[in-house]
């Protein structure tokens, strides 16, 4: 190694001779003084092993670098694979829905992409996966199981890309970084609960417009509380509803809004369709549920989960004691579509493969392929007799007209 100085040059340059097949080369190591002695000799004890094996390093180091050029980094092999992932159809031929896709995007922005983002693809090992999943699950655990199942989907894609010889996320298991799901939620409301939580949202403190003191939540996200009551639908579905969707007593939530990536047909019975006489009242826009803060925008779903957290008086950490729902055993925005689920079957003797299917829960794969038959007109007289049996409780306790 030696240190080639020019009279016509400012910087100086770490030179190394060697020689393979009996010829001299010469190739230059770097700049000084960018590069100090130590990694010039280093750079120089690199090239020397590859001289030994008989490899030319000036040729070695144009490969790494042409295969730098077409490698990719996480950033990089993310952004393919999420379009990639938003167009291919799953095991039921559906492609994910943009919730779906969104909600990915989600994961990898807040969980892995500061971690793993700016790295090359092929340098991600098993232990950087476990370091990231772990940190994730310290906070959320069901979200770094997610993160896990991302993290396969992305390094297949990768693997089969010829970006990787093989998988670093293939085999880990949620239980290696924590992420073991914890138990599933059996919470559901008793009618009695639901009836209150009804109430709860026709208070006075409810009815105003502006963002004082004494407005617990808007109308508008009341009335969504309302409607997943006498629905059983989703958050999202109900935040998202638009009146294109709505055709007399019937409310079709189009494919690209469904969990499951098929269209689904609700039944609206009376007291439903009453939500919905005063939504047309608030609402300007093409949304049922219009958001007062954002015109023409709807209500978000985090916002009807606040709304019922809040009633619960559990925004904060210090608890509302004097909240209308405090007394009551927590529950989650979530726990009212068990609920209702659990009372249909309970108090109509509604058989659960058609309560599924009122819930547009994906049917077993032989049952979805062979049992066609939704048996709407069941579904139509259990949710019109569950909205009268919510009616009739109110007219009990005197509830009826608070909306």
């Amino acid at each position: 190694m030696a240190l080639e100085a020019r009279a016509d040059r400012e910087t100086k340059s770490w030179l190394y001779r060697f020689n393979i097949g009996g010829k001299q080369y010469e190739m230059t190591l770097g700049a000084s003084p960018a590069m100090g002695l130590r990694a010039a000799r280093d750079a120089h004890g690199e090239a020397a092993k590859l001289v030994v094996k008989g490899i030319d390093p000036r040729k070695h180091r144009k490969a790494e670098k042409a295969r730098n050029m077409s490698a990719w980094t996480m950033n990089e092999a993310f952004e393919r694979w999420i379009d990639f992932y938003a167009n291919s159809p799953g095991r039921r031929g559906s492609v994910p829905t943009p919730r779906t896709v969104m909600k990915q995007r989600g994961r990898w922005r807040v969980h892995l992409q500061e971690a793993l983002g700016g790295a090359y693809v092929r340098d991600i090992s098993r232990r950087d996966l476990i370091d990231v999943l772990e940190r994730t699950a310290f906070s959320a655990r069901e979200e770094a199981r997610q993160c896990l199942t991302l993290l396969r989907y992305l390094f297949d894609y990768c693997e089969s890309r010829e970006q990787i010889d093989e998988n670093p996320a293939a085999g880990l298991e949620p239980a290696k970084v924590r992420a073991r799901p914890s138990r599933p939620r059996d919470r559901h409301l008793k009618l009695t609960e639901l009836q209150e939580l009804w109430l709860a949202t026709g208070q006075e403190r409810v009815r105003g417009e502006s963002s004082g003191p004494t407005v617990t939540l808007t109308r508008p996200v009341a009335n969504a509380i309302r409607m997943l009551i006498l629905t059983g639908a989703r958050r999202a579905e109900v935040a998202g509803m638009r009146w294109s969707e709505v055709v007399k007593d019937s409310w079709t939530i189009p494919t690209g809004r469904m969990k499951g990536g098929q269209a689904h047909r609700v039944h609206l019975s009376l007291q439903a369709l009453e939500v919905l006489n005063e939504q047309r009242k608030l609402s300007t826009s093409e949304f049922v549920f219009e958001s007062n803060r954002e015109v023409s925008r709807p209500i978000h779903p985090d916002s009807i989960t606040t709304a019922v957290v809040r009633l619960q008086g559990r925004e904060r950490k210090e608890p509302d004691l004097d909240a209308p729902l405090y007394h009551l055993e927590h529950f989650t925005t979530h726990d009212l579509r068990r609920s209702v689920a659990t009372l249909w079957t309970e108090n109509f003797l509604a058989d659960p493969m058609l309560v599924d299917a009122m819930l547009a829960h994906m049917p077993p794969k032989l049952v979805g392929t062979y049992n066609k038959g939704k048996r709407y007109k069941m579904q139509v007289e259990v949710w019109d007799r569950w909205g009268e049996v919510v009616g009739c409780h109110l007219e009990e306790t005197g509830g009826a007209n608070s909306v």
